[in-house]
C-alpha cells in the first residue's frame, strides 16, 4: 500500500505547516510514503500582475492595504515557532523520495502518479489541483482544509469565523477531493478551541496540529478499506476567496479577538 503526498507553499522547501504534515506522515507511515512532491511557487511577472489589478480594480481596497500595518495571514515565522521550535533546518524532509516540479497540474506529475500507481494521494496547501491528477489514486485522494466545511470553505477559514462571531465553527476538515473548492465528500471533521490569548497565527496552528492527526487516521483508514465520506451540503455556508479579506475585515477581527479575550472563562 502506497501513500504520495503534494504539498504546496510559498518557496520551494514549503512553509512550516507543510513541512510538519509530512513528517507526521513520514513517522507514522515510513515506507508507505513512496513520493513527496513539491512544485514552484506561482510567480507572475510584473505585468502581469499589474494586469491583473486593473481588471480587479478595487484601489480603495488596495490602497488601505498599501497604508494599512498588518499582514495578509499568519506570520510564517510564528507558525514556524508554534508549530516547530526545534526545527533545525527549514528544508522539506523525505530525501530522495522528495521531487521538486513545476507544476503539481502537469504532465510530469501525471507522469509519475501514472506509473507508480499510489493507493492514496495526499495533497495540502496546493493550488487547485485538475482531475488529471487527483484521479490517479487507486482508493482515493483527499485534501486537508484548515476550515470546517460546508461553513467556511475556500481562503482564511480560520479567520472568517472569528469576523463572524462564531468560535464553535473554528475546525478543520478531511474530505475526498474533487474539482469543486473544498467540497468532496468529509472523511471527518475536528474542532479546533480558542484559548484567551489565542490569535490567528495560534488557531491556525492548532488548525494544522489537529488537522494533521485527523488526516493520518483518515490516510489509515483509507488503506484498511474501512473510510467513510458523507457528501457535503454546498447549500450551507460560504466559498470565501482572499479578495474578500479587506483591511476592514482584519481590523474587526481584532477587535472581536479582543473581546473575545475579555469574555472567554
Amino acid at each position: 500500500m502506497s501513500i504520495i503526498i503534494l504539498v504546496g507553499g510559498s518557496t520551494p522547501e514549503a512553509n512550516a505547516e507543510h513541512r510538519y504534515l509530512v513528517n507526521a506522515f513520514l513517522d507514522r507511515f515510513d515506507e508507505r510514503v513512496t513520493r513527496i512532491i513539491t512544485a514552484e511557487p506561482v510567480r507572475r511577472s510584473f505585468g502581469t500582475r499589474l494586469k491583473r489589478m486593473l481588471k480587479r480594480g478595487n484601489y480603495a481596497e488596495r490602497f488601505a492595504r498599501w497604508r494599512y500595518p498588518g499582514g495578509y495571514g499568519p506570520d510564517a515565522a510564528e507558525l514556524q515557532r508554534l508549530l516547530d521550535p526545534g526545527e533545525s533546518t527549514s528544508l522539506m524532509p523525505g530525501g530522495s523520495r522528495r521531487t521538486h516540479l513545476s507544476s503539481h497540474n502537469g504532465p510530469e506529475c501525471e507522469a509519475i502518479l501514472t506509473a507508480e500507481e499510489p493507493d492514496v494521494i495526499v495533497v495540502y496547501g496546493t493550488p487547485i489541483i485538475r482531475e488529471n491528477i487527483f484521479s490517479k489514486a487507486r482508493i482515493i485522494t483527499l485534501n486537508m482544509h484548515t476550515g470546517l466545511s460546508p461553513w467556511y470553505r475556500g481562503d482564511s477559514t480560520l479567520f472568517w469565523p472569528v469576523y463572524y462571531n462564531e468560535p464553535d465553527r473554528l475546525g478543520v476538515t478531511v474530505h475526498q477531493l474533487v474539482e469543486s473548492v473544498d467540497g468532496g465528500a468529509i472523511a471527518a471533521t475536528a474542532a479546533v478551541e480558542y484559548e484567551t490569548g489565542d490569535r490567528e497565527a495560534e488557531l491556525f496552528a492548532k488548525g494544522v496540529r489537529a488537522g494533521t492527526a485527523l488526516y493520518l487516521d483518515c490516510v489509515e483508514a483509507a488503506l484498511n478499506g474501512s473510510l467513510e465520506c458523507q457528501p457535503q451540503d454546498l447549500s450551507i455556508g460560504r466559498e470565501f476567496r482572499w479578495k474578500d479579506r479587506t483591511v476592514a475585515a482584519e481590523r474587526q477581527v481584532l477587535a472581536n479577538f479582543e473581546q473575545w479575550e475579555k469574555t472567554s472563562p
